[in-house]
């Protein structure tokens, strides 16, 4: 019996090891996404050029297969029930009825796309491939209806490159043939010009929100996001750099459509290089919105008495700073506004010049520019030593405002081979003293 019960646990042990050994057996992991053996016959730029006139549907009746690499999902939720394919013609935007299509089709899969019975149309210039339906009486292009999307796209294989196409903004156009129209871009040495905004719309009505995007030579093209994109309410980048976007237009406007922030590679310090001879320059080109508190960085920004800040004025293009005394109630108002530190080591004849325009002059108000060697960096700019260098009293127009003009060279040759800050110093008074001045484009040049 004893020899039965050692013969039966040495079986059970022998069995219990070949156990442990299947399950330390590793399995091949599943094979990736293959291309189906289906052959794309038209190229995407084929495609978009059966459509030729802007507004029209043109429903395909013919077998026609394209086939391209999805460039742009929805992952972020900045698109919505559509993706972004290319191939080495060209990009397209589809329009699917479904949505989390980044789980199906993300990024680097190639799909294909059986066109017959689909159509081509474009909203306002971009191209656009789905279905032709009626709404509302009236034809439009809709989304391929989840249950159908399988009978038209065919996925295909996973992680292939996705590389955006280096452009400048002057090779982009709102043709509706342009190449670029529809594909991944790149462009290089653009920044914000509002660095106090968030992406989109963060309050209830979630509205979409275009910024605006600016390079060194005053070039500007919108990027456009939605309010529902999981980084609407993320603060812009600071910097300046390249930028990674879908290229679409409105008519005749450009646009960029991001497909996250990793693609706002805004690296380099803000400012442009500064043009030969320019030893110090602001443009206010990048302060926030009109009537805001003026906030630009190493600016010193103080209402010294009365608490009145200098703020942001924006009329149409112009950015400039101004401060005013107005509907203040502030009987005294010393507002300072100084520069960061300016180096004039090494000059030659260095001057300072702006522009400057005033508003519903009173006759009492004045604008001074005060440079000081002393000033560091304190709330009571008073307190250091500065010397006026510009005084006005403006006493016109007493309505409405002056033209933004120049008030000629400044001399800072005394200042050779110093640091100094530059102040923009406003003394008013509600009700008597309350000028407005503008104050734009700063700038210290040497030879």
């Amino acid at each position: 019996m004893n020899k039965i019960l050692k013969l039966m646990t040495a079986v059970i042990m022998v069995l219990t090891a070949v156990t442990f050994s299947a399950c330390k057996k590793t399995f091949d992991n599943p094979p990736g996404a293959a291309d189906p053996a289906i052959v794309a016959n038209t190229s995407i730029a084929g495609l978009k050029a059966t459509h030729t006139t802007s507004g029209a549907y043109n429903v395909i009746t013919t077998n026609v297969i394209i086939s391209g690499v999805v460039v742009a999902d929805d992952k972020s939720g900045n698109f919505y029930k559509q993706l972004y394919i290319e191939d080495a013609t060209g990009g397209l935007q589809i329009l699917l009825d479904a949505n989390s299509l980044y789980g199906s089709y993300p990024v680097g899969r190639k799909i294909f796309i059986k066109c017959n019975g689909l159509c081509i149309s474009d909203y306002n210039g971009t191209m656009e491939l789905g279905v032709k339906a009626t709404v509302a009486g009236l034809p439009s292009l809709e989304g391929i209806p989840a249950n159908l999307v399988s009978q038209y796209v065919v996925g295909g294989s996973l992680n292939n490159p996705v590389v955006p196409h280096v452009v400048t903004l002057a090779q982009l156009t709102t043709g509706l043939q342009d190449k670029y129209l529809g594909t991944l871009i790149q462009l290089d040495g653009f920044a914000f010009t509002n660095l106090s905004a968030t992406y989109s719309d963060t309050s209830a009505y979630k509205s979409t929100v275009n910024l605006d995007l600016k390079n060194c030579a005053n070039q500007t093209i919108i990027v456009r996001t939605s309010a529902y994109s999981n980084f609407a309410a993320q603060k812009v980048a600071q910097g300046r750099g390249s930028i990674y976007a879908i290229y679409t237009t409105f008519g005749t406007t450009k646009q960029l459509i991001l497909r996250d922030t990793s693609d706002v590679k805004f690296y380099d310090t803000y400012a442009c290089p500064l043009p030969p001879g320019t030893v110090f320059l602001q443009d206010f080109e990048s302060i926030g919105a009109n009537n805001g508190a003026l906030s630009l960085p190493g600016w010193k920004n103080i209402g010294e008495s009365g608490g009145i800040l200098f703020q942001n004025a924006v009329f149409g293009s112009t950015k400039c700073a101004k401060a005013s005394a107005f509907g203040t109630g502030a009987s005294t108002v010393s507002s300072w506004l100084i520069t960061p530190a300016i180096s004039l080591t090494g000059t030659t004849a260095p001057k300072l010049t702006f522009l400057q325009a005033a508003g519903f002059a009173t006759g009492a108000t004045v604008l001074q520019v005060l440079v000081s060697t002393n000033y560091a960096g304190s709330n009571t700019p008073s307190a250091s030593t500065w010397t006026s260098i510009y005084s006005n009293t403006a006493t016109t127009p007493t309505t409405g405002f002056g033209t933004l003009a120049s008030i000629g060279n400044l001399n800072l040759s005394a200042y050779i081979g110093q640091t100094i800050y530059i102040a923009f110093k406003y003394d008013g008074g509600d009700p008597t003293k309350t000028t407005t001045y503008e104050v734009d484009d700063v700038k210290v040049t040497a030879n």
